[in-house]
């Protein structure tokens, strides 16, 4: 009765490395694991199950990686919308811009999960100053063209945006987004 052996954490380490150089061997793999005391067809079946465990990983990893890109622009929308709710509809209550700091900062922190400082802080920034941007910009005029809303859009969004990149920079610095 022969039993089935596993890979040692070590040698599914060394496997991975060498899956992610470029001159990946697989018989080379197999002499290893013989070498090792492990059968040639189970050495190749430990490798084969051992890939496709990898390749799992990486796939999901790539899924995961592009849902969260995902959400990211539609919360990145979802802020600069309420940033504009205020302005644009002349609201003037002190309350709806204390609301909307607070729905800018927790959709912030759930766009930017990996870097959840930087992403409060920037996201607040937005509500913060589009109203002041929005007032400059439209003072004193009667008439615009629509497609002119997306100057004081800028305008408040540039200082979020270099607000959000010191604080990742400094205080993510080693955080992959």
């Amino acid at each position: 009765m022969s039993r089935t052996r596993t890979l040692t954490p070590q040698q599914k380490d060394e496997l991975r490395q060498s899956f992610t150089q470029g001159g990946f061997s697989a018989e080379a793999a197999i002499l290893k694991l013989v070498a090792e005391g492990y059968e040639p067809e189970e050495a190749k079946a430990l490798i084969v199950a051992e890939f496709k465990e990898y390749k799992t990983e990486v796939f999901n990893r790539v899924v995961n990686r592009n849902n969260s890109e995902e959400a990211r622009k539609g919360l990145t929308i979802l802020i600069m919308m309420i940033s504009v709710i205020g302005p644009l509809f002349d609201i003037t209550s002190p309350l709806w811009y204390i609301v909307a700091i607070a729905a800018s900062g927790i959709t912030g922190y759930f766009a930017f999960k990996t870097k959840p400082i930087a992403g409060v802080l920037g996201s607040i920034i937005m509500p913060i100053v589009f109203p002041f941007a929005y007032n400059f910009y439209f003072s004193g005029r009667t008439s615009f063209i629509r497609i002119e809303m997306l100057i004081p859009i800028f305008i408040a969004a540039v200082p979020a945006f270099i607000i959000y990149y010191i604080i990742s920079k400094t205080v993510y610095a080693k955080v992959e987004d």
